[in-house]
């Protein structure tokens, strides 16, 4: 069992309850009859654990490279068994659905790693602001003092402006497309794969779920098991991951804990469903 995932229960799990009230659409509960049976079904109160999604703002330090990455990796039930984040120093895209619980993982941490990794081309395109700006110069300077002669003294500044622009900012250009060749800028992408399926019971506990809940996801111990061209090669997986369900109201969501379970092997998934007696 996954220590990380139990420290996640333990700590940001607590008990919540959970009005069983009839299963209408949203079209339904609108309405006066749905209002009716609301406000006359008997309710029951499912007593779960509620899920305080915070606890996946944990990190981790690659030993090999430094960089910090989330500790665990969540999956939708319903989407993709991978799992992408591209991160650049500028901005962090996840292959996630907006909103949904893996935007609470930490990926903006991961930039100042991006940012070191960048240095070099960091320093380089200061290096080439300057000399960009020198050029600029000796080209104004150049023109200046051959048409010295045929100038006017209100002349001058406009004509050192226009000379000076154009020459930086051609420099300046021809050295970003050298540097685009030579030093190009860097960015980490950084892929979790889920490689296993659900045991019956918890199967059963996610279909039973998952009329009642908005979304349903897996989260899984990721840490040292991030998959990148910069990180040394993941460590084999052995998941034991929380299901989680996700309850909208408005644009406030509530998570709950639903399972914790072991995945099994594909031989074993057919034995248990197909096996005939």
């Amino acid at each position: 069992m996954s220590q990380n995932l139990n420290l996640l229960r333990q700590n940001y799990c607590r008990p919540g309850t959970l009005n069983n009230s009839p299963n209408l659409f949203a079209l339904e509960r609108e309405s006066e009859q749905g209002k009716a049976v609301l406000a006359k079904a008997p309710k029951t109160v499912l007593r779960l654990q509620k899920f305080n999604p915070h606890g996946l703002l944990q990190t981790y330090r690659d030993e090999g490279t430094g960089a910090e990455l989330p500790i665990f990796a969540v999956f939708d039930l319903e989407g993709s068994h991978r799992l992408t984040s591209e991160i650049t120093m500028a901005s962090v895209s996840t292959s996630a659905q907006p909103e949904s619980l893996a935007t609470y993982l930490p990926f903006q941490k991961t930039q100042h790693f991006v940012s070191n990794i960048n240095a070099p081309r960091m320093r380089a395109e200061r290096l080439a602001m300057r000399t960009a700006a020198i050029i600029g110069i000796i080209c104004a300077l150049a023109v200046v003092f051959s048409h010295t002669a045929t100038m006017t003294a209100a002349a001058v500044p406009f004509l050192l402006l226009g000379v000076w622009s154009f020459g930086a900012f051609f420099a300046y250009m021809m050295s970003e497309f050298l540097l685009d060749r030579i030093c190009p800028w860097k960015k980490l992408v950084v892929t979790a794969e889920f490689d296993g399926i659900l045991p019956k019971t918890a199967r059963e506990t996610a279909l039973a779920a998952k009329d009642r809940f908005d979304n349903l996801y897996l989260i899984v111990d990721q840490q040292k098991r991030w998959k990148s061209a910069l990180l040394r090669d993941p460590l084999p997986h052995a998941l034991d991951p929380l299901l989680i369900g996700e309850l909208k109201r408005g644009r406030r969501s509530r998570f709950f804990l639903l399972d914790q379970f072991d995945l099994t092997k594909a031989e074993q998934y057919l034995a248990d469903e197909f096996a005939t007696w």
